[in-house]
């Protein structure tokens, strides 16, 4: 059994709200205007502003993460941060467990974070989170399947 899944942040609820504020905040700056600001003109500091909100939508939509789990171990990346596969032999995972909570409410939103017990989080739906403890470190997924990752790691990993 191979495992493979892919998540995208553009996939959650996120992403449309992001967008739809950022349509609702441009129109009421359109229609009621923009206070100059120290010698940018209104359409001037419209136009700096939607750059900025299209660079951050941009890089919103082009996040994702993608896991793998095969018999030789785990792996995922995270483009555009992350954008070689990082790789984990099963000798060096010590447990994987589901974590009960959605990710919204225990990882502190969506994306990639560090959090400061000195664990990173790669949370891009808000369905399930699961926790890989590795030798030295852990990380937390969001995925859509617990129940596989879990029977992977019964599979391969904890034989080991």
């Amino acid at each position: 059994m191979v495992y493979n899944e892919s998540q995208t942040l553009k996939d959650s609820w996120f992403v449309p709200v992001f967008f739809g504020i950022q349509l609702l905040a441009t129109a009421v700056a359109l229609v009621y205007g923009v206070v100059d600001v120290e010698g940018f003109t209104s359409t001037g500091l419209l136009g700096l502003v939607l750059f900025i909100s299209f660079l951050i939508g941009w890089l919103m939509v082009s996040m994702k993460l993608q896991i793998r789990l095969n018999a030789t171990g785990l792996s995922y990346k995270s483009p555009p941060f992350i954008n070689s596969w990082r790789k984990h032999k099963w000798e060096e995972v010590k447990h994987i467990q589901q974590i009960k909570r959605r990710s919204i409410l225990s990882g502190g939103g969506l994306g990639i974070r560090y959090d400061l017990k000195g664990e990173w989080k790669y949370l891009f739906s808000t369905c399930h989170v699961v926790r890989v403890s590795l030798k030295d470190s852990s990380f937390v997924w969001s995925t859509r399947n617990p129940k596989k990752i879990l029977e992977a790691w019964e599979e391969w990993g904890s034989e080991r």
